[in-house]
């Protein structure tokens, strides 16, 4: 019977804090049986006895299915340890529930490996132990001493109860009770007691002879066991014994399957990565052929010839000032652009122009952000060091792939000669990554948001200070969401300044021609690590409504951005996630 999965997770997730929900099919004596693995987050703060009942009554309505419960760190601390059962029941595709706080896979490949060869060690042994035990048993029958017999029974039920508490464990111990062994496994199995004990009283009584000659044998004492009841368990016992045999080996050619798919994947990726990696070669050999390009590439902008020479003599300036090993253009701008005007007089202003680009050196020190210029030309630089960029494409930053792959080369020292392994971005982690950042920094401007309306700060300094406060949030998530990399050290107005990389709706934002306006924008963006500034006349004249406003505005502003941003995080992963902010 399949159970309304749907139903089990709403009903759940509204009584406790679960992490993850697996569900882990699997057949025992030809019957199937469905087990729930409720994974808790550390932080819940209840016991599994507490929340146990309430598990029962969201459960009350399905038939024909066995849970329990797990904090997660103890789900992982036990698949280190060699559970087997934990490891295929934390499989992805037995996940159906998961509250997407940690993505990583709990189950990682080198860990399976390890798991399948570790219980095959066991399963092997255990079929060996029990072998012996159960040949002892009937050279003991053949005598009638039936005391005997049921004490190797006893002995070979318990390796093999003892190899599926090592499956669920990933070790065993010395307890000897068949009793106690089935009552802990009744919590991962829970047709256990019914299949093994019996339903009648007449069967359980039988069972229990199992203990009770393992324990006069021990204490060397006299038990009167009958020929029907010792063979009736040697039956019964082997019947048992089977069906774990072929439960394990169930988990085992199951993990097995999952252990080649992904073997398969990883090196399909390999493959695909080496492909990208000689492609990426063939790349640096033909840019190798021309070092400083800027001369040539810079007839294909769209802008006199006037700025060509201004922008030469910048970029040389940088590379010398600098002992550059690449310069790359992120993006520019360029005010006034317009024909030779052969006929106009008097010569119109040509304006000026401003590049941002990226500066890649073998040191970087302590200034990695800084503004030049030259002329009529202005560069924005943000310095980065070979082995970032080296470390930033091996784990698949997205901002350094962007600029290493789409950017254009403007200088590259004949002497830098790249071959960095390149990892392809991961689009969906990221998404999640990002998406949980941007949840969390939105509440936090909500929350500031709300002082301007529940606390109604009076003074006028606590107020700028506040606004302040926003848009240090707000352009740290739109550059972390847009972007993926904020320049270290940068001030609030170098920040504005470097997300000009992507356009100039932040700059333009914080521009204006109205006066107040542009008092406050100048107080708000200055550096003010907790400090107060003295306020202009002008702004400390103004009322609080205006600076509620004002604060209003700029988190719609950036919550505009910061969403628009997600959108294409979700058009390169191919998800769309639901985004919540309380507020």
């Amino acid at each position: 019977m399949e159970i309304n999965r749907q139903l089990i997770i709403d009903r759940l997730v509204q009584r406790m804090d679960l992490d993850r929900v697996y569900l882990v099919k699997y057949q025992f004596l030809d019957q199937e049986y469905q087990h729930l693995v409720l994974t808790l987050k550390p932080v819940s703060g209840l016991s599994h006895k507490i929340l146990k009942p309430i598990v029962e009554l969201c459960l009350l309505d399905q038939e024909r299915i066995s849970f329990e419960l797990i904090f997660t760190p103890e789900l992982k601390n036990k698949i280190k340890m060699g559970s087997l059962f934990y490891c295929y029941a934390a499989l992805p595709k037995h996940e159906i529930f998961s509250s997407g706080e940690n993505n990583t896979a709990i189950s990682k490949p080198k860990e399976i490996r390890g798991i399948l060869d570790l219980s095959d060690k066991h399963y092997q042994k255990v079929l060996a132990a029990s072998a012996e035990f159960l040949q002892a048993a009937q050279t003991f029958a053949d005598t009638a001493n039936y005391l005997r017999a049921l004490f190797m029974v006893h002995q070979s039920l318990e390796s093999h109860l003892k190899l599926l508490q090592v499956m669920v464990e990933g070790k065993g111990n010395n307890v000897h009770s068949l009793d106690s062994r089935i009552r802990s496994l009744d919590t991962h199995f829970s047709m256990f007691k019914k299949v093994f004990m019996g339903e009648e009283d007449e069967e359980k009584e039988r069972f229990r002879l199992l203990d009770t000659s393992f324990n006069a044998v021990n204490q060397n004492k006299d038990l009167e066991i009958s020929a029907i009841a010792a063979s009736q368990l040697y039956d019964h016992c082997g019947v048992m014994q089977t069906a774990i045999e072929k439960l394990f080996r169930y988990f085992m050619e199951e993990l097995q399957a999952e252990y080649e798919k992904n073997l398969a994947t990883e090196t399909a990726i390999q493959a695909e990565l080496a492909k990208a990696k000689l492609a990426k070669e063939e790349k640096v050999k033909i840019v190798h052929q021309e070092t400083f390009v800027a001369a040539s590439t810079f007839h294909a902008f769209p802008w006199p010839e006037q700025y060509q020479s201004d922008i030469q003599q910048l970029l040389d300036q940088i590379r010398r000032d600098n002992q550059a090993e690449q310069i790359m253009l992120l993006n520019y701008y360029v005010s006034k652009t317009h024909g030779k005007g052969l006929f106009d007089y008097p010569p119109k202003d040509v304006g000026n122009v401003s590049i941002y680009v990226v500066v890649i050196k073998k040191w970087v020190g302590q200034c990695y952000f800084r503004k030049v210029s030259f002329g009529r030309a202005t560069a924005v630089i943000s310095f980065l060091s070979s082995s970032f960029i080296a470390a930033k494409l091996n784990i698949g930053s997205r901002f350094s792939h962007t600029i290493w792959n789409d950017s254009v080369v403007l200088y590259r020292n004949p002497a830098y000669k790249p071959t960095y392994s390149l990892t392809p971005v991961n689009w969906p982690d990221t998404l999640l990554k990002t998406t949980n950042v941007w949840t969390r920094n939105a509440k936090l401007m909500h929350d500031l948001l709300a002082i301007f309306s529940d606390a109604r700060p009076s003074s006028k300094q606590l107020a700028v200070l506040l606004l302040n406060q926003l848009v240090l949030i707000g352009i740290h998530s739109y550059l972390y969401l847009r972007i993926g990399y904020t320049p270290m050290n940068a001030t609030l107005e170098e920040l504005v300044e470097w997300s000009c990389i992507c356009d100039k709706k932040v700059s333009d934002f914080f521009t204006s021609e109205e006066p107040s306006e542009a008092l406050l924008y100048q107080a708000l963006l200055k550096d003010m690590k907790g400090r107060v500034h003295e306020l202009p006349p002008e702004l400390d004249q103004l009322e609080m409504e205006y600076f509620k406003s004002n604060a209003s505005r700029i988190v719609a502003f950036f919550a505009d951005l910061c969403e628009q941003s997600l959108r294409y995080m979700e058009m390169k992963s191919g998800n769309k996630l639901k985004l919540t902010i309380k507020g």
